[in-house]
């Protein structure tokens, strides 16, 4: 490993700090741990991780990614603000270092007195994650979709590689579908040491946030779905314990595991596939009789670790007659190659009680509309939802779909100010107060700057999938760089 890759930093001023050149010396280290993982050169690799440990680098933004405003939000909540002096981070910065201990989230109560506990463990949960993340993103099997990129991307990836098998040759007819849940109340702390190869303190580490049950704040063993980001270290020591799930499947039916890297499609016709995102899972079969089969030995394998599929967490389905997963239902129709991919039900109708709530309110068990909110509050806090709906269902959803939502928004929000107003002219009210002309075109809006989100604005990307998938994605991002 080259001596100026981990250097040690002076610096006086948090301001005065090159931020940039801190990035490229931790992305060039971590470049060096996935390749001494991928090698297998066991040596190199503690040795890396070691030297990685205390360097001033990775210590600078992991402090800087836990003092971030959004970060503090995440974690207090939206409407908590603190002001962090730059001489804190600097001193968090200096002694941040493993101390074997944790802070369990889910028990506490985020004020200004416990607060500085909670950076200084997320601090040391982010430094543990940067420097152990390359070498077990190298070892993923080919099913898995972690947090490494963009999580939408991912979840893209996923969907259309799961529509993909769908219409593989080798014909899916069964699909089981839902999420790993606990057994037991505690993890199986034995196998877990045994799975990771770690020891001293960082072992000691990982098991006391496992201890401090670090899973709950991100919402793992759970069905909700995508999954909340307040324990930095919850999804790494998840994948940790899950690794080799899909390896132990093939080496239980006495098959060699091929795939095609450039188009990750798999040579073989296996009887089953599966696939996983974080706690979700999703296998696919070919008749029956696998089916119970796949699922008895994936559940012998989790048992290990104190985990399982029970009858509560998944569920079995029939492609022909579809299924729900990750808020979208799939279904492939017989004699026809296309897969129809659209919003579950569940979440179309949670998606307009959110908007709908914004406007309405329950009082003494009825349904009253809110009144003293004003066109701009109520487009304010409904963009944001409809924002985030989009970006998550944009690039699989046909554009009728968002159009019919719109009108239905719009309507629902025509009949709250009906209610607002009280008046014999409402609809010329209407048309003066909350309908502006945006790129052409009648808007529900005051100005400019306060319009209405349309669901149809949001057009579908082009999706272009990594060529090697996560497993390269230091080698994928060296790439785009030297495009650049």
């Amino acid at each position: 490993m080259k001596q100026n890759t981990i250097e040690k930093i002076e610096f006086d001023d948090w301001d005065s700090i090159n931020w940039q050149k801190i990035t490229q010396i931790v992305f060039s280290t971590q470049k060096e741990i996935w390749d001494a993982s991928i090698n297998n050169e066991k040596k190199l690799l503690r040795k890396i991780q070691t030297e990685a440990f205390n360097s001033w680098s990775f210590k600078l933004l992991a402090v800087k990614y836990v003092t971030n405003k959004k970060f503090i939000q995440t974690i207090a909540g939206v409407k908590y603000r603190t002001y962090i002096p730059n001489q804190y981070k600097i001193e968090l910065a200096k002694k941040l270092i493993i101390e074997k201990k944790s802070f369990n989230l889910s028990n506490v109560d985020v004020n200004q007195y416990n607060l500085p506990l909670i950076i200084q463990d997320s601090a040391l949960q982010l430094l543990v994650k940067l420097i152990l993340e390359p070498e077990w993103t190298a070892k993923m099997e080919d099913y898995i979709y972690n947090d490494k990129l963009a999580s939408q991307g991912n979840i893209n990836d996923l969907v259309y590689n799961l529509c993909l098998l769908i219409n593989s040759k080798k014909k899916y007819r069964y699909v089981v579908h839902g999420y790993i849940s606990k057994i037991n109340t505690k993890i199986n702390l034995d196998y877990f040491n045994n799975t990771h190869g770690y020891s001293g303190n960082v072992s000691k580490q990982l098991n006391s946030w496992i201890n401090a049950d670090c899973f709950t704040p991100n919402q793992l063993f759970t069905k909700q779905f995508p999954k909340q980001k307040k324990s930095i270290i919850g999804d790494l020591i998840f994948d940790i314990l899950i690794h080799g799930l899909e390896w132990d499947l093939y080496r239980k039916y006495n098959l060699e595991y091929k795939c095609s890297l450039i188009t990750k499609t798999v040579e073989n016709c296996f009887p089953f596939k599966i696939t996983r995102i974080s706690d979700q899972i999703i296998l696919l079969v070919d008749d029956i009789q696998n089916l119970f089969k796949v699922t008895k030995t994936v559940n012998n394998f989790l048992a290990k670790a104190n985990l399982g599929l029970t009858h509560d967490s998944i569920e079995m389905a029939s492609l022909e007659k579809g299924f729900d997963f990750l808020g979208f239902y799939i279904r492939q129709y017989r004699g026809y190659d296309k897969i129809s991919i659209l919003p579950s039900k569940s979440q179309m109708e949670n998606h307009l009680r959110k908007l709908r709530g914004v406007i309405y309110h329950e009082y003494e068990g009825k349904v009253r509309a809110t009144t003293n909110k004003s066109i701009d509050e109520v487009i304010n806090e409904m963009n944001p939802i409809i924002n985030d709906w989009c970006l998550y269902y944009k690039d699989f959803i046909h554009i009728e779909i968002l159009r019919s939502l719109d009108w239905k928004i719009s309507n629902t929000i025509y009949k709250w100010f009906k209610k607002k107003v009280k008046s014999v002219n409402t609809l010329a009210k209407w048309k003066r107060n909350c309908q502006v002309i945006f790129n052409g075109k009648q808007r529900i809006g005051t100005s400019f700057n306060s319009v209405l989100i349309l669901h149809s604005d949001f057009k579908p990307c082009i999706y272009k999938q990594l060529p090697y998938g996560n497993c390269v994605y230091y080698e994928c991002k060296n790439l785009s760089r030297e495009q650049n």
